[in-house]
This record gives C-alpha cells, sequence and structure tokens, in this order.
C-alpha cells in the first residue's frame, strides 16, 4: 500500500533571490517597478507577493481585477485613488483593494515609493486574456491630492494605519483558527481580515520581544491555508522540520498548506514581520502542533 505523499516544505525567498522587472503588465503606467517575490513559481497556490516601486514623479494607471489586493506601505508618501476616493498615504499605511474596485496609484513626491502588495487568490487568464487580471478602469484617474487616513473615520472603509503603540501586550496567541500557549510571547495587529471586507485573505502585523525565559516562542504547526511572513525588522531562527536556519529583515518565509514551520527571536531586537494568510483561517482547528501529539502512541 503507498504511503502519503511527503508534505510540501517551508521555503526562505531573500531579495537576492528575486528580479526587479519595469513595464510589469501588474502595475502599468509609468516609472514603476515591480518585484515579484512569491507566486506560481514558488509553488504558492492561493496567494501571490511583490515589492512595488514607484519612481517620484511615476503613476499607475486606473485598473481594477477579479482578486483582492491588499498593500503595505514600506516607504514615501504615495497617492491612491480607490474607488473614486482619494488618499494621501505615507508609511506604515496599509489597505484593501476589494474584488473589481478600480484603482490608480501616484508618486508626486522626490521620494521613492515601495509597497508590499499581496494578490488572493492569483491571477490567471480569463478567456486566454490578462494573464495577470488586470482590467482597464478609465473613469479612475491617478490622483493629485488626496486626504489623510483617519481609522476612526467612516469615510475611510478600506484603509488604515499601524503604530506599534496600536499593538497589545505581549501574550500568547490568540486569533481565528487557534487560541493558545504554544505561541508566546507575541504581539498581533491585524490590518487586513474581514472585519476590513475581505474575503479571500488576511494581513497582520506580528511581534516578538526576546526572552530567555521562553526558548521557542513559536513552536513548530502546519496549517490548513497558506501563510507567508515578510520580515521587516530584527532576527529569527527558523525551523522547518526540525531543521533551523536564520531568517533576517528582507526575507520572506513562505509555509505552503501542511507545511511544518516555527520560530524563535535571536539577538536583542524584537523580531517583527507583516504576515497573511489564504484562504481565510477556518474558526477553529486551523493549526496543528507537533508538539500536542507526542504523547500519544502512533499506530500508523
Amino acid at each position: 500500500m503507498a504511503t502519503p505523499a511527503a508534505p510540501r516544505a517551508s521555503t526562505i525567498i531573500r531579495p537576492e533571490d528575486t528580479t526587479p522587472a519595469t513595464d510589469h503588465p501588474s502595475e502599468p503606467g509609468t516609472g514603476v517597478t515591480v518585484t515579484e517575490v512569491l507566486g506560481h513559481a514558488n509553488a504558492a497556490t492561493h496567494i501571490a507577493v511583490a515589492i512595488v516601486e514607484i519612481a517620484p514623479g511615476g503613476h499607475v494607471q486606473g485598473h481594477l481585477h477579479p482578486f483582492e489586493e491588499s498593500f503595505f506601505v514600506l516607504q514615501g508618501t504615495p497617492l491612491l485613488n480607490l474607488a473614486g476616493t482619494h488618499y494621501q498615504l505615507t508609511e506604515r499605511d496599509f489597505g484593501l483593494v476589494p474584488f473589481a474596485h478600480g484603482h490608480a496609484w501616484a508618486n508626486l513626491s522626490d521620494e521613492p515609493v515601495r509597497l508590499l502588495r499581496l494578490y488572493a487568490p492569483q491571477p490567471r487568464p480569463m478567456n486566454g486574456r490578462a494573464p495577470w487580471g488586470v482590467y482597464a478602469a478609465p473613469d479612475v484617474e491617478p490622483p493629485t491630492s488626496g486626504r489623510a487616513v483617519v481609522e476612526l473615520s467612516p469615510l475611510n472603509p478600506y484603509v488604515g494605519h499601524f503604530e506599534e503603540s496600536d499593538m497589545a501586550p505581549p501574550g500568547s496567541i490568540s486569533m481565528p483558527g487557534y487560541h493558545g500557549a504554544n505561541i508566546q510571547n507575541v504581539q498581533i495587529r491585524m490590518m487586513v481580515d474581514d472585519l476590513l471586507g475581505a474575503r479571500q485573505h488576511t494581513m497582520f502585523m506580528v511581534q516578538f520581544t526576546p526572552s530567555d525565559a521562553i526558548p521557542v516562542t513559536a513552536k513548530e504547526h502546519f496549517h490548513t491555508f497558506e501563510e507567508l511572513y515578510y520580515l521587516i525588522g530584527g532576527k529569527a531562527m527558523a525551523s522547518f522540520d526540525g531543521v533551523t536556519t536564520p531568517v533576517q529583515a528582507g526575507d520572506l518565509i513562505f509555509a505552503p498548506t501542511g507545511a511544518s514551520h516555527g520560530f524563535t527571536p535571536i539577538g536583542d531586537e524584537p523580531v517583527c514581520w507583516i504576515e497573511a494568510q489564504s484562504p481565510l483561517p477556518p474558526a477553529a482547528n486551523g493549526f496543528t502542533f507537533h508538539n500536542d501529539w507526542a504523547d500519544l502512541t502512533p499506530l500508523g
């Protein structure tokens, strides 16, 4: 009798493994560079990730697509026209572009703009056309001005801003799919989720503070969805099926469905990453931790 196939492994994608591209069809415009970080080429099924850079004076023309998009502003002060509402964004702003919502970008500043961009589900051709899922939205023009993000305003339904003060004190994890002590000393700030209007994915900020009292902060586990971690600060030791390797800011770790992974911060600086999941985790039993089953007798 055949044995089950080996589970897919987690992978690390480092900046030197990627190649920037100008005139990329996913962001039609001028002065725009797209660096694909995660997609079909990395065996991802549900989610695609890129770094988008808009040079001073550059813009992305109005377009829409048959999937969700979310973003996090890594650098700069971009302008965004999202379905007719114009925003003046700044570093650490984030947002959701819902299914089939027209949007356009502009950078009227003297500094470059860098965005972390996520697609869920991944683009695919429709009727053999538009392999990147980009369709014209001529009534949505690149903006020339915009309002700042005010999270308490009901007029800003799809955007927000992250500050470290938003984080709850460190503790055990509590989020859809799992509540428990297998992940400790963690701070989480949800950004893009079903409350913001997402139906295909989540995006949130995670921070672990190094502690001698907790040698393994996030025990090895696997789950029913794809997950990625884009490190923006600090260093950690990643563990994939018991094999450890260091990771640091600029690295992206991708955990396919069923891939085992865990993390421990190293050094004195807190490790901070942007995490995303797709599809949305189930309400319960979405995470399976190896240590929970270590004392049971395996039969097959």
